[in-house]
């Protein structure tokens, strides 16, 4: 499966070679569109516009980014699957897209069949976060708390079937606790929700939340990822708290119509690595606690078919399916 998966995006990421070429001077045209399954205001949004800004001015044609939440981002993903293969559209995506077909028996979208990889943006950690005054200070008082009040506490997330929920659900199972799937309509929409009492705790990615950790209005438990991250470097990581260890970082990218002409593909794939790359939008990465991940087409493809065995796998693994 692995292997067959693997095939099929690189297949992708070469495809519509039997199409009429397309000179990189063509292209663009008029303004593109970033088209993106969440909310204003959340972890790929933050990216996402960062992004478009240093598009913008290198292809000096406004690059946009337009927020068409729901579904965990399939609504967004199908809008551009049925999208011309002309470049001016493309899926600014996170990894719920490798995630659903893991979750879902019917999906939307097949996203090896419906688009092709461009290029990965950015990754970071996911966090763990409380209201200020929540009992605990790191993963091991956060448990024993838990622990203790099986089924008690509340957790929101961005919404069902979203990385930051999936890696919760994994997180309480594999460590023998208990508490209550709130979801929401987009990672800001679920910090008011923590903020105002209506949850405990919640993962996100950890530029999201950043600014009110700064401002001492959230409290850091915990990152997901193997080391500490560099804005938070008094936060324990997960496997120094005593956990078992937790592959849940989250990553963007960005996904074009099939059929999209290979000369858009590999032009629009260019300008990312050289934006993504750029001092400029390095520095906003580093502050918001995220580092590119922007490559080539065919190894974003590749990348992208092992996140879906891997997901499918940690899936099958704790009986998560959603349906």
């Amino acid at each position: 499966m692995k292997h067959i998966q693997r095939r099929q995006a690189l297949a992708m990421a070469a495809s519509a070679m039997a199409l009429p070429a397309w000179s990189q001077s063509e292209w663009p045209g008029k303004p593109i569109v970033l088209m993106l399954g969440f909310a204003a205001g959340g972890p790929n949004d933050l990216v996402s516009r960062a992004l478009a800004l240093r598009l913008s001015d290198q292809l000096k044609h406004q690059v946009i980014v337009e927020n068409r939440p729901g579904a965990n981002g399939n609504i967004a993903a199908s809008a551009v699957a049925r999208a011309a293969p002309d470049g001016s559209m493309f899926l600014y995506n996170s990894s719920s897209l490798a995630l659903s077909p893991a979750l879902y028996s019917k999906n939307i979208v097949d996203p090896l069949k419906d688009l092709v990889p461009v290029n990965g943006t950015a990754a970071l950690p996911l966090v763990c976060i409380v209201e200020s005054s929540f009992p605990a200070n790191n993963f091991r008082e956060w448990a024993a708390h838990l622990r203790a009040n099986p089924g008690k506490f509340n957790y929101g997330s961005p919404g069902i079937g979203n990385l930051a929920h999936v890696a919760a659900a994994i997180i309480l199972k594999a460590n023998g606790l208990n508490a209550v799937h709130a979801p929401y309509k987009g990672s800001s929409e679920a910090i008011q929700g923590l903020l105002g009492g209506s949850t405990q705790f919640q993962l996100d990615s950890v530029n999201s939340p950043l600014s009110l950790i700064k401002s001492g209005k959230l409290k850091p438990l915990f990152v997901t990822s193997a080391q500490r991250s560099p804005v938070l470097p008094d936060v324990q990581t997960l496997v120094e708290g005593g956990s078992k260890p937790i592959d849940a970082a989250a990553w963007q990218g960005v996904m074009a119509p099939a059929r999209t002409p290979p000369a858009i593909v590999q032009r629009m794939a260019a300008e990312i690595s050289k934006a993504m790359n750029s001092p400029e939008l390095k520095a906003t990465l580093s502050a918001q606690g995220a580092y590119s991940i922007a490559s080539t087409p065919e190894q974003y493809a590749s990348f992208f078919a092992d996140e879906l065995e891997r997901f499918k796998k940690t899936v099958d693994d704790f009986g998560l399916k959603l349906d």
